[in-house]
């Protein structure tokens, strides 16, 4: 399982980050290629990510990333709800997928709804939708290509967005709970992966991104999720 806490590079605040296995998108130039196997990372229940994330203090929200978040959506809209019994969390999504109605000539596959998707949406306070797109990579909020889009689904965040710069919240690296280095955060240029890991090479480190990403066992044992 790959998760985090990070402050403010992945959403307002300080945040409980996780991401979640498989993706369909194989975006190129995709800052977590580990992140694609639809049959990798390790299986978690609903109440072990629910329980890790209520672990954490100080935290304002949760973000969701990937791989493809959508593809475990009844799992992921299990742990929401579970979370919110308790802690009155924002969540955030991103989503390589594109939200109705599309910016025309926008690149992308247009979300297909199913019942799972359209209540994790339901319960989610801005989305990032969009596959990245290389070329178009730029020095964004909370996103890597022109194209994407930071969408409020309440107004939980919207005076804050109103007085936010569109610009990068910056990267920030962290030590996981294996002793590993992490990079979190959406970087404000290409290739920053390969350079930042060629730098670490050349200091001796080296970063292990085996077993990112949970894949729920309730989604697992759903198909309703896919496309």
């Amino acid at each position: 399982m790959h998760r985090a806490v990070a402050d403010d590079v992945l959403g307002p605040g300080c945040r409980a980050i996780l991401w979640v296995q498989g993706c369909s998108h194989r975006c190129a130039g995709c800052i977590a290629p580990e992140g694609w196997d639809l049959d990798g990372g390790r299986l978690c229940s609903v109440d072990e990510v629910a329980g890790w994330v209520l672990s954490q203090s100080g935290i304002e929200g949760i973000t969701i990333s990937g791989g493809e978040p959508m593809l475990q959506a009844w799992a992921l809209a299990r742990v929401i709800r579970a979370v919110r019994l308790h802690a009155d969390l924002g969540v955030v999504c991103y989503t390589g997928y594109v939200l109705p109605p599309r910016t025309p000539g926008a690149p992308g596959v247009v979300l297909r709804r199913t019942p799972a998707r359209a209540e994790l949406l339901s319960l989610l306070d801005m989305i990032v939708d969009g596959p990245y797109v290389e070329a178009r990579h730029g020095d964004f909020l909370w996103r890597a290509s022109a194209n994407q889009r930071l969408i409020l689904m309440t107004p939980r965040y919207r005076a804050l967005l109103q007085a936010r710069a569109d610009t990068s919240a910056g990267i920030v690296c962290t030590i996981d709970a294996q002793g590993r280095p992490q990079v979190v955060g959406v970087p404000n240029r290409p290739g920053f992966r390969e350079e930042f890991e060629r730098h670490a090479r050349a200091r001796g480190v080296r970063l292990d991104a085996s077993g990112r990403g949970p894949s729920l066992r309730e989604a697992r044992r759903t198909r309703t999720d896919s496309d």
